[in-house]
């Protein structure tokens, strides 16, 4: 090869180079180009998603109104239910103990001693003796029959020539304990009108429990060695007998509701002292009357 053809040879490999150096610049420059077009709109992606990350970790959902407004009213049902129940147990009233048992309204005073209580107005048959001056609520009456409520329990029926609608109240109470007092020799129960209208219970808490006990249709009779008997119906002390007692000082309260051979009857305000003849002595009754 000649000199010429060596120089023109190495003339065309020289811009071939160059165009080859200037065709590897723009790619470098185009890479260039588009990484940072990447670059920045990663970084816009980037940016826009964690904004949106944190307006949605940091701004609360708007609440449900109907939701709202049925909690309220949850609420409020809540409240007045409450409310009505407070109400109603003030308006409640409590129940009553045993011991408080109302008074009669219509009461019958039975006025003669063993007056028979049929089973019925027919007088089919007697289910109970009656003692002068028992006390007991009427709840209705016809044809010469009263209809009496004996106990809880028990209903019967009684003439009407057997007892009496009303009582006068003669004595006073206080002279009938006093009266009590005299007549009943070493009186073993301390003021014992306390007891009558009350459980039983409180009465064995203070002088032990009476193991003799009788029965009848209406009452139950708990006896003492120490010379007494409770009479007791429907768990409530209703009268207390002593034994062996003196008839002598009653006649310092004067005229009674009734007098026989078979027993006395002296009316107080709420209590009743009765005398009966037992085995060549006097029984002597201290009753309550709850038809006062």
């Amino acid at each position: 090869m000649s000199q010429n053809e060596q120089q023109t040879e190495q003339e065309r490999l020289s811009r071939k180079e160059r165009r080859k150096q200037k065709r590897n610049r723009r790619s470098v420059a185009l890479g260039g180009i588009l990484a940072t077009i990447l670059i920045v709109g990663g970084w816009g992606y980037m940016v826009s998603t964690n904004d949106a990350s944190q307006a949605t970790s940091t701004v609360e959902s708007p609440k449900s109104v109907d939701g709202e407004k049925e909690k309220e009213t949850n609420t409020e049902k809540s409240a007045s239910t409450d409310q009505k129940k407070t109400d109603q147990k003030k308006k409640e009233p409590k129940a009553k103990k045993k011991a408080d048992k109302p008074e009669i309204s219509q009461a019958a005073w039975v006025t003669r001693p063993f007056a028979d209580v049929y089973q019925d107005a027919n007088r089919s048959s007697v289910i109970y003796k009656a003692d002068l001056g028992d006390v007991y609520e009427i709840l209705d009456a016809e044809n010469g029959m009263v209809h009496l409520k004996l106990s809880d329990a028990v209903e019967g029926y009684i003439p009407e020539t057997d007892v009496r609608m009303d009582v006068p109240s003669d004595v006073k109470d206080k002279t009938l304990l006093a009266t009590l007092q005299q007549v009943v020799a070493n009186q073993p129960i301390e003021k014992p009108e306390q007891y009558l209208g009350q459980p039983l219970e409180k009465f064995e808490a203070k002088y032990g429990a009476l193991g003799n006990t009788q029965k009848d249709a209406v009452n139950t009779y708990h006896f003492s060695n120490a010379g007494y008997l409770l009479v007791v119906s429907d768990g409530i002390i209703e009268a207390i007998d002593w034994t062996n007692a003196s008839a002598s000082g009653l006649s310092a309260l004067g005229e009674p509701v009734v007098e026989t051979s078979y027993g006395t009857w002296y009316q107080g305000e709420k209590l009743q002292l009765k005398a009966f003849p037992d085995n060549g002595s006097t029984r002597l009754r201290l009753a309550r009357d709850p038809g006062k």
